[in-house]
């Protein structure tokens, strides 16, 4: 009876590691992430060009979904754009000061894969959030 039990345990277990569903994908705490950085100085009236490259952690594919990327608080006379993990920030900068930038990060599977098995706990991916968001420092002298 106990080897019965300790066989029962061992397979509700391993069912439940090996699912993806929201209570197991925070485990592994799999999720977007933007860098602990600030930008680099830039002089008004000077062109900058700066990039920071998202990741998403504890997942090794992290190539194989679409990055969207949403930055507010530019100095006036600069822009944003992105391409992949790649957040580029540029232009020539108006006014001197301190800014605050917020950068909001989303994430979305480029592959979706359907399992016609879906649980009620089970949302077709590994990630615990789709979500970051930062605040950054950019000096302007």
């Amino acid at each position: 009876m106990k080897n019965f039990t300790r066989l029962i345990l061992l397979i509700f277990t391993t069912t439940v590691m090996m699912s993806c569903d929201p209570v197991t994908d925070c485990i592994v705490n799999t999720r977007p992430h933007l860098p602990h950085t600030d930008f680099v100085d830039g002089r008004e009236g000077v062109y900058y060009e700066d990039f920071i490259r998202a990741e998403i952690r504890n997942e090794p594919r992290d190539r194989d979904y679409w990055y969207y990327f949403t930055v507010t608080g530019l100095p006036a006379g600069m822009d944003y754009e992105f391409v992949g993990q790649d957040l580029y920030i540029f232009g020539t900068p108006q006014s001197p000061g301190r800014y605050s930038i917020e950068v909001f990060l989303e994430v979305e599977p480029q592959y979706l894969v359907f399992d016609d098995d879906d649980g009620p706990l089970e949302d077709g991916d590994s990630l615990c959030s789709y979500t970051d968001e930062r605040f950054y420092s950019l000096q302007i002298q």
